[in-house]
């Protein structure tokens, strides 16, 4: 599928190999955190998006069901507070690494992504005025977690002076 899949969705990409690098940093930085004793949780996206419509603006990314219910029953009862964004570009994508932090529980849960800047210049726009980004988790039935971040410099490309 390459087609928009609504009025306001964006076009689906093509990920080249620097998806693969992210999934492997993921599973690397995952272990790292495994290691200090935290609980962990990779998820693995079918798509990920730069969103901007009236439901939502933000970075979208959709989980597999079991995925998304691991995710659910993890962030019940702990709160998210702290991120880490690892971001790279390439191939024409931003993709970022995005580490969701719950320091007093020690949970981290990796969510990996990818968006087209080229397509999505307006969104990116609206993001960086907002001062906030929203990363939305959810499944193809619309249930979703989100979390919301008061710096969206980091999972942004550099501005064009």
């Amino acid at each position: 599928m390459s087609g928009p899949a609504g009025d306001d969705a964006p076009t689906n990409v093509q990920v080249g190999d620097g998806w693969s690098a992210v999934m492997e940093d993921m599973e690397a930085t995952a272990a790292e955190y495994r290691e200090r004793g935290w609980t962990t949780l990779e998820l693995h996206p079918g798509d990920s998006v730069l969103v901007d419509s009236d439901r939502r603006t933000g970075l979208d990314v959709v989980l597999p069901g079991p995925e998304f219910e691991d995710l659910e029953s993890l962030v019940d009862d702990r709160e998210f507070r702290d991120v880490e964004v690892f971001r790279a570009e390439g191939d024409g994508l931003v993709y970022v690494l995005v580490a969701e932090l719950a320091p007093e529980s020690e949970t981290a849960v990796f969510v990996p992504a990818y968006y087209d800047p080229s397509q999505a210049a307006e969104t990116i726009e609206s993001i960086r005025d907002a001062g906030t980004v929203r990363l939305f988790c959810r499944r193809l039935n619309d249930d979703t977690v989100r979390f919301v971040h008061d710096d969206p410099t980091p999972f942004l490309p550099e501005p064009v002076e």
